[in-house]
């Protein structure tokens, strides 16, 4: 049976997002490009490996501001990083086709935002986009809400340690997302970080921070 995407190649990959035995250029090259590849396919992840040991020996390493990496920060800020990546999961679920380029988009808006709070004039830089805005708000509500909303600690974080977790949570995705338009690569990262969370709150183990890709 032939690809039904080139019609010209031999089908020989079960794709679940066309059900249909597709072919492996095909599977390689529309991955989350064309297709919108569910996160359990095994191809998928074999690519992602693939792909990111490949960029991690070709392409220089995304910039880290290095004191946000130091195991001190992360455990000091982990609630914060945490409960912000459940906030994400929980949107990705209202909204399946969030991708990763939504949510750095997402992280852009929320730094300007709180970057003029931190400089004492006020100007909220929401995103246009719906389902970006939509993250926007929920990420928003989480860090100015009530303690007992946020299940993070009794007193409201400062701006600085908002805008410290927002700037490392966009370098963690930086190293994570593939330049594919459609990659969710970072975002199946926090949702098995939320979903471990969730049967252990707090366990900081759980925050998985990849060091080579």
């Amino acid at each position: 049976m032939k690809c039904p995407l080139c019609e010209s190649r031999k089908g020989k990959r079960l794709c679940p997002a066309k059900t249909a035995q597709i072919c492996p250029v095909c599977c390689g090259a529309k991955r989350e490009v064309e297709i919108e590849c569910p996160s359990e396919c095994a191809y998928l992840h074999a690519g992602r490996e693939y792909e990111s040991g490949r960029l991690a020996r070709t392409v220089p390493p995304p910039r880290r501001t290095d004191r946000l990496w130091e195991p001190s920060f992360l455990s000091s800020h982990f609630q914060l990083i945490a409960g912000a990546s459940q906030v994400i999961a929980v949107t990705r679920r209202s909204f399946p086709e969030l991708a990763d380029s939504d949510v750095q988009a997402t992280f852009e808006s929320l730094l300007r935002t709180f970057n003029t709070l931190d400089k004492g004039i006020y100007y909220d830089s929401a995103p246009e986009r719906l389902i970006q805005r939509e993250l926007y708000v929920a990420l928003k509500q989480f860090f100015d809400g009530p303690a007992e909303a946020r299940l993070v600690s009794e007193s409201r974080p400062t701006t600085h340690q908002i805008l410290d977790t927002l700037q490392f949570m966009k370098e963690l995705s930086a190293q994570i997302t593939l330049p594919r338009p459609k990659s969710r690569a970072y975002l199946d990262h926090l949702d098995g970080v939320a979903r471990s969370l969730e049967k252990e709150q707090h366990s900081e183990s759980k925050l998985i921070v990849p060091t080579v890709f």
